[in-house]
């Protein structure tokens, strides 16, 4: 009889257990995935780069002073950046020349429908989706 009991109070601790853990783990998953998607659904990534500054401003707790200082420092860096990317764009005009060309070549050694696995590989790259990459013999 007390084993029973026992059993009991432990098959409800299991089930009130298993709530909690897949309580917490649902609402990690919706504010590390599912609230930015409904947040920024089809916004231009320079507003989402605006609600992020603005959401780690919050975050810290910045007074409008800090802020405005904070924007003034982004904004004095910008040109410094500005003119290092300019300097570096011809090696990345390169270096992507050099990419397109290896895929290119690569893309010439593959059957037909291995190149059509290979488009639709690099295009759900492109929309930052997960490729289904599927073993087939």
């Amino acid at each position: 009889m007390i084993e029973r009991t026992i059993k009991g109070k432990l098959l409800v601790f299991s089930v009130f257990f298993l709530g909690i853990v897949s309580g917490v783990l649902m609402t990690y998953a919706w504010e590390t995935r599912v609230s930015s998607a409904v947040l920024y659904g089809g916004a231009k990534p320079a507003d989402r780069a605006k609600a992020d500054v603005n959401k780690f401003y919050d975050y810290l707790g910045l007074s409008e002073a800090q802020r405005s200082q904070a924007k003034q420092i982004s904004e004095d860096l910008r040109p410094e950046i500005n003119k290092i990317r300019q300097q570096i764009r011809p090696q990345m005009d390169q270096m992507d020349a050099l990419y397109k060309e290896n895929r290119s070549q690569f893309r010439a050694i593959l059957t037909d429908e291995q190149k059509k696995k290979y488009d639709e590989f690099n295009e759900a790259r492109r929309n930052k989706q997960k490729p289904q990459l599927q073993h087939s013999n």
